[in-house]
């Protein structure tokens, strides 16, 4: 599976953080906080002498949009060092250093890298005092890191979830098919004769979407959060059981899909606690649709009052 392109900002840093300290070790690593004055144009720097700046482009789809940002970004923080040189100086305590490195989501275009190079040599002229001889800038990517995301992903610690919602044009494609003709038998026994189609059409599209949704999310707690995906899986393998051993407490449609509901997202919480409560819900609506889809939760003819 490619490596993620789309970060914002914040949560970029955070994930790079992780990184640097994967391949350096925590103790090896010091982000430096911009809350007062700003971070001198460094986000961390290691003990053995490599200064990271991490940049997520806004632009993910253009290359040469995204490049020209990247050599935007290198442009203006690397002068930094010279213009905050007594800053950093303070900051290294002695440490020399060897590398400045700017840190991207991805790296499409080598005229990003031969923009960087030339402004470390350019930097490299100003003699400043904690550099050493064979300082260089360079540009990296996850590419450049991706023995730490495996790292990471083993230990659940992967790339934070990214779930992208289904489309409208998604729904209601899927919806036409056999997902959408069970569902809407399902959901015309459960609401009874009294239901407009209309009305069982919005739910219909409404459980087709939650369906979408937690495939979304369980592909990426496969791919990034290996140990997360299979919690989530036996919990909502145990429900599934227990459904078809015991069936469910109440005769009543609304209820059985509000007990269902319930004891699904208890389940993961339990499971997941570290997943947000928000996208809980949306596994365990999700969860729902699979179940009236392959049948596990049904509602006989004489349930429907």
């Amino acid at each position: 599976m490619a490596n993620r392109r789309e970060w914002k900002g914040e949560e970029w840093q955070d994930f790079a953080l992780q990184l640097v300290q994967r391949r350096h070790g925590a103790e090896n690593v010091q982000r430096v906080p911009d809350t007062v004055k700003g971070d001198a144009g460094l986000e961390f720097f290691t003990t053995c002498g490599c200064l990271y700046q991490c940049y997520a482009p806004e632009e993910v789809s253009d290359v040469k949009k995204a490049a020209s940002a990247m050599k935007a970004k290198a442009g203006r923080d690397l002068p930094k060092l010279e213009r905050n040189r007594s800053v950093i100086e303070s900051l290294l305590a002695g440490t020399k250093v060897h590398r400045w490195i700017l840190l991207c989501p991805f790296l499409d275009d080598k005229d990003v890298i031969t923009s960087v190079r030339a402004r470390g040599v350019g930097i490299k002229t100003s003699n400043l005092p904690f550099l050493l001889p064979n300082f260089q800038a360079l540009c990296h990517s996850q590419d450049d890191f991706q023995a730490e995301i495996e790292q990471l992903k083993s230990m659940s610690l992967g790339p934070p979830l990214s779930v992208i919602s289904p489309t409208a044009q998604q729904v209601t494609g899927a919806g036409s098919t056999e997902i959408g003709t069970r569902i809407d038998e399902k959901l015309g026994r459960a609401l009874g004769h009294r239901a407009q189609p209309a009305q069982i059409a919005a739910k219909r599209n409404e459980y087709v979407k939650a369906h979408l949704y937690r495939e979304n999310a369980l592909d990426q707690l496969r791919e990034n959060h290996a140990v997360l995906w299979e919690r989530a899986f036996e919990a909502i393998d145990a429900e599934e059981a227990r459904l078809i051993a015991v069936g469910a407490i109440s005769t009543l449609p609304g209820q059985q899909l509000q007990e269902s509901m319930g004891r699904i997202e208890a389940s993961l919480a339990e499971a997941l606690p570290t997943i947000s409560p928000g996208l809980r819900t949306r596994i365990a609506l999700g969860t729902i649709s699979d179940w009236l889809i392959r049948c596990p939760l049904d509602f006989p003819e004489s349930a429907v009052s």
